[in-house]
């Protein structure tokens, strides 16, 4: 019989670099070690030292003999016998599966996949927990605003004694502890309709066995004048009003017409007649605009916020316990660690996602690499000198009194200074003998070994700690951030779930398509956020056309090979949700203007075993169009077409729902404007803040230049399978960080950064000969002769001082490569010894953009 072959290699340290780069929102890799064969893990060189070269091979790298398989038979004790039968595979109900040709045991998805009553839990079948193990709950969300006769869903959270998520399957009862709400369940989920007018109040109460946690709710009465819009202004990641935010109407010039600021319930009510423009401005968060806000609605709006995204830093400080045997030759250890992320990715900032680079070196058969990686991700072993603990950075949101240094729970929810989220890892412990050829050479492409050697490896898993909380801080507050310490062990869950997902045909972008995509399979947990079980990733180079490249071992291009764990660890029970992320560029960390992203989400029953594609996960939209085309004047003139201070995109994007433009200021600062996609193309003109808040439109800088901005367009549905309008979801509260990801079925982003120009030669003070050739690089700001409907406009270089020939020339550039860059030649007699070179953004016809854009270099032409 031909022998078994060999387990598929896995890369190590290129998954973290892949990670670090790519997601921008931590993972972890570990190593799920092969089963050993009990009486037959002798020490070996080849595989015939081993019993049965059929049913073992000779794992080199630890130079021991490990069981193999071509099939889940192989596994059992049908085809191995009593003398080579595997106890863990014989031992639990659900036996082995063969994977990457190791016997590894089978993991349930869910409680359907177990007998006799039993339940799934971390993966693997079990009797459910006893109610009694119950120490304390916590329902989700905690408050809510809300006029009479809105419908709500609520969910809880329970754990034992030690703060370990308990998960029950039946014990949990919900009652109504007021006349104001209606409604009951004995499920994990209870819905409840809001039925009369009334101030804060407990007025939700889950309760199981002797422990009972409770909701405070606030009815509104429904609004009935005429004339008025009622707003209500929450913090979006705790439900707690928002006291003291500028509420803004203004008309289709743009121009205020009312203004009112909310009360402590976070209400104002402003006069309006007319379909109008309702913007709120707060200094410590996000400011939210919504654009024509039609007035044949309910007029009751509830607005929520995000925080100012730097204003506030902290988070949580892992540190791994319990590693794998490494056997002689060593082996690397990796994870990328993170925090559960609530609503899109792109809601928070990239500082809220990792931390800052830094660079590791390592030895590998007598070579040295260095690699960059982020904050949060972690290596050990060949050489690395690794830092005891990975941080984790995080975003405000609720706590509790069992949170160290936080007295007052209300006190510093309101203040933004705590938050509750999952912390979680993929990661491996991975021999040397196993990491990929090639890793080591320079310019290797990560994103390409992953794609080919990841998800057919079984040496990757899965951390997760449901509930962890952490305080925040501002910056320079006059001692380092107190991270949250997280003890975790290396190894949780193998991902244990290889399948394939068909990628539909990627969106182009200027003149190619998009570059890359990662496919990442999570849970989405409510009150936390989204959390990462497991990915693949594609590349489109070979050819360059709509779909990503064939992988090996699959028959068509356009076929992802993914890996994923099963929910665990308090996370069971909780939708799975499946997201494929298209690019141009990077995708994490802070993106260069010009970098497009097109994702799609999607609902996943469970992951499944399913190794060679039989039946690929599809999904049921197309990737969404780039959004280009958006423009915005911030000049209080006319200017190329754009009335003053009118923000709107000149290109739609088709089957798009929404439109959100996002103005980032130096100090990380935002403004987000929400269109309809229909009036997109109509656009918006936006109000100026009122007196005592920032324009963030503009940097925040002395020059007064224009903030940063990204477009994203979204493509939503609801339940129904409706496209909801902008009106329909403010008043909804569909704009909140968990119902707007849950609608959103794909969004496509395009950073466009802001304009600016920098000179790469020469350097300041250089000496040059005459004619020579000088370069600038322009981002944020499309060159070209106008030839396209993108370009701008391009560079203007003006010569001051000098000689004859050089004092008052102009050169200008109208193409540029495709990193930004312009080159332009001096006038052959220009010399002179302080000639200032000046370069400045202009539009086509040769206009200085307003606020100026421009960049100056001295330097001397003998």
């Amino acid at each position: 019989m031909r022998p078994i072959p060999h387990p598929v290699r896995s890369p190590g340290l290129v998954f973290a670099c892949l990670l670090a780069c790519a997601m921008g929102c931590g993972m972890y890799a570990s190593d799920a070690p092969g089963i050993f064969g009990g009486k037959n893990d002798d020490a070996c060189t080849v595989d015939q030292d081993c019993a049965d070269p059929a049913l073992f091979f000779c794992n080199t790298a630890l130079s021991r003999c490990e069981a193999a398989c071509r099939s889940d038979d192989d596994c059992s004790v049908t085809r191995r016998g009593e003398l080579h039968a595997i106890a863990a595979c014989e031992l639990q109900s659900l036996g082995c599966r063969c994977d990457a040709s190791r016997c590894v045991p089978a993991l349930c998805t869910g409680d359907a996949l177990c007998a006799n009553g039993e339940v799934c839990r971390d993966g693997t079948c079990g009797p459910p927990p006893p109610v009694s193990s119950v120490a304390a709950c916590r329902v989700v969300p905690e408050r809510v605003i809300a006029p009479a006769g809105t419908p709500l869903r609520f969910e809880a959270w329970v754990s034992d004694v030690r703060g370990q998520p308990v998960v029950l399957r039946e014990g949990l009862t919900w009652s109504a502890l007021s006349t104001r709400v209606k409604g009951e369940a004995t499920s994990t989920g209870a819905s409840f309709t809001l039925e009369s007018a009334g101030v804060e109040l407990e007025s939700v109460e889950a309760r199981v066995g002797g422990v009972s946690c409770r909701a405070r709710v606030t009815v509104l009465p429904k609004l009935t004048a005429q004339g008025q819009v009622r707003v209500v202004v929450t913090d979006g990641l705790t439900g707690l009003p928002v006291e003291g935010a500028a509420v803004v109407v203004a008309d289709v010039a743009g121009s205020t017409t009312a203004r009112e600021t909310t009360d402590a319930q976070g209400v104002a009510v402003v006069a309006s007649r007319n379909d109008s423009t309702v913007s709120v401005f707060h200094p410590d968060f996000g400011y939210l605009t919504v654009a024509n806000y039609e007035m044949n609605g309910s007029r009751d709006l509830r607005l929520p916020l995000r925080r100012n995204p730097a204003d506030r830093e902290g988070g949580v400080r892992t540190l791994f316990t319990h590693f794998a045997p490494t056997g002689a030759a060593g082996a690397l250890a990796l994870g990328m660690t993170g925090l559960s992320v609530p609503g899109l990715l792109s809601e928070a900032a990239p500082g809220q996602q990792v931390g800052p680079e830094r660079s590791v070196e390592l030895m590998l058969g007598g070579a040295k690499r260095s690699f960059q990686v982020p904050g949060n991700v972690w290596v050990r072993g060949l050489g690395v000198t690794a830092p005891e603990s990975v941080d984790s950075p995080g975003l405000a949101g609720v706590c509790d009194a069992a949170l160290k240094d936080v007295t007052e729970p209300e006190e510093a929810m309101r203040a933004g200074a705590c938050g509750t989220r999952a912390a979680w890892a993929l990661t491996a412990q991975v021999p040397s003998g196993e990491l990929p050829a090639g890793m080591m050479e320079p310019g290797v492409d990560p994103l390409l070994l992953l794609a080919r050697a990841l998800p057919p490896s079984g040496r990757f898993s899965s951390v997760v700690s449901r509930d962890v909380q952490f305080t925040l801080r501002p910056p320079g507050a006059g001692e380092p951030s107190r991270l949250a310490p997280v003890v975790q062990d290396f190894q949780q869950v193998p991902l244990a779930f290889p399948f394939v997902v068909r990628v539909p045909s990627l969106p182009r972008f200027r003149d190619g398509f998009l570059e890359r995509t990662v496919v990442m399979g999570s849970v989405v947990a409510p009150g936390r956020g989204m959390v990462p079980l497991g990915l693949g990733a594609a590349i489109n180079v070979n050819p360059a056309d709509p779909n990503t490249d064939t992988q090996p071992g699959l028959s068509t291009p356009g076929l992802v090979r993914v890996r994923m764990a099963p929910a665990h660890h308090g996370l069971e029970g909780q939708a799975y949700r499946l997201l494929a992320l298209a690019s141009s560029g990077p995708l994490g960390g802070e993106l260069p203007a010009g970098v497009a992203t097109s994702a799609l989400m999607t609902a996943l029953d469970a992951p499944h075993f399913d190794p060679d594609g039989t039946q690929p996960v599809t999904f049921p939209d197309a990737f969404l169009a780039v959004p280009e085309g958006a423009r915005y004047n911030p000049d209080a003139f006319i200017w190329h077409g754009l009335l003053p201070r009118e923000w709107r995109m000149d290109t739609p994007v088709p089957s798009a729902t929404l439109v959100r433009g996002t103005f980032t200021n130096m100090a990380g600062r935002r403004w987000s404007i929400w269109l309809d996609a229909r009036r997109a193309t109509s656009g918006v003109r936006l109000p100026v803040p009122p007196a005592g808040f920032e324009d963030r439109t503009f940097q925040g800088d002395t020059e007064g230049s224009r903030a940063s901005l990204s477009v994203e367009a979204l493509s939503m549905a609801t339940p129904e399978g409706k496209a909801p309008s902008l009106s329909a979801l403010a008043e909804s509260g569909g704009l909140a960080p968990e119902p707007l990801a849950a609608a959103t079925h794909g969004a496509s982003t395009l950073h466009y950064g802001r304009p600016q120009v920098a000179w790469l030669e020469p350097a300041e003070g250089a000496a040059l000969a005459r004619g020579a050739t000088v370069r600038v690089r322009v981002e944020g700001f499309q060159v070209g002769p106008g030839t396209s409907a993108t370009d701008e406009g391009g560079v203007l270089i003006t010569v001051h001082g000098g000689g004859v020939g050089c004092d008052g020339a102009m050169l200008r550039g109208d193409l540029a490569t495709r990193a930004g860059e312009v080159t332009l030649v001096l006038p052959a007699l220009c010399s002179g010894p302080e000639v200032t070179l000046v370069a400045s953004l202009v539009d086509s016809l040769g206009v200085s953009l307003r606020p100026a854009v421009s960049a100056a270099r001295t330097v001397r032409v003998p």
